[in-house]
């Protein structure tokens, strides 16, 4: 029988939305991390570890935003994001450019290791329509970034013809007819996220605000920014079109909802 938790009627079930971070390796292959911020310890926490706290009450799923929140038993209000909020017939806010980047930034994070070849990182681009992807290392902490920009001026610079490398076979790995002895097999050579990168990639903590984001941004000359958690992990990352959605909004104007 497990224990009960910790809670009482009176206490109100806070909605706090749940980040994701999606790093795309080498082979295709996937490995998905989710967190939420945390009010108490006032810093990101693994959903699984969240779970385990007594104030933790439940997953809740939004079918019209296909947003997932913790239910949390706490004082705290709820972190609301801006475009859940959003209203037609709303009056206009305070645009406060002190707002927490967590009120706007993206929570469904796409991220590639440095070794992620390049034609998949195109498809990513080009499949979610974003213009640019943080690179990460193993334990998901930012060290560049990659840009369309950056994908086409590759393509520039490789042109027709694509570099190659000799490769020596083994007799044992020669099949009969196959290849002559003193014969090199030529393999064309990967070019990789980690090739093409900005490297020592600009990121912002969690507990900084829009406006420090929108200033960095404008001064970097950048239209992305990654933003991390205590331990550097990406949780999250601002656009400039999380920007303009959010200044649109608090301006009294309805702006729809980015795409899934």
């Amino acid at each position: 029988m497990s224990p009960q938790r910790a809670t009482t009627p009176q206490q109100p079930s806070s909605l706090f939305p749940v980040r994701s971070r999606r790093v795309v390796g080498a082979n295709g292959e996937e490995l998905v991390g989710t967190s939420v911020y945390c009010p108490f310890r006032e810093k990101s926490v693994a959903v699984t570890e969240c779970e385990a706290c007594d104030r933790f009450h439940a997953l809740h799923f939004d079918a019209e935003t296909r947003s997932t929140s913790v239910a949390c038993h706490c004082d705290a209000p709820p972190e609301v994001p801006s475009e859940e909020a959003a209203h037609p017939g709303v009056t206009p806010a305070v645009i406060d450019p002190g707002t927490p980047l967590a009120d706007i930034m993206t929570r469904s994070v796409l991220c590639v290791r440095p070794e992620t070849p390049l034609d998949d990182v195109l498809d990513l681009l080009v499949r979610h329509s974003i213009s640019g992807v943080p690179v990460v290392d193993a334990d998901g902490r930012p060290i560049g970034i990659v840009s369309r920009a950056d994908v086409l001026r590759a393509a520039e610079e490789r042109g027709d013809t694509e570099e190659v490398r000799a490769v020596t076979a083994r007799p044992h790995e020669r099949s009969a007819g196959e290849v002559e002895r003193g014969s090199h097999v030529y393999e064309p050579v990967v070019t990789t996220a980690g090739d093409v990168m900005t490297a020592v990639a600009l990121a912002l903590h969690e507990s900084s605000n829009i406006g420090q984001g929108a200033a960095l941004m404008a001064f970097e000359g950048i239209h992305r920014l990654p933003v991390v958690g205590d331990r550097g992990e990406v949780v999250g990352i601002l656009s400039a079109l999380d920007v303009l959605r959010w200044l649109g909004r608090r301006s009294g104007y309805l702006i729809p909802s980015r795409r899934p």
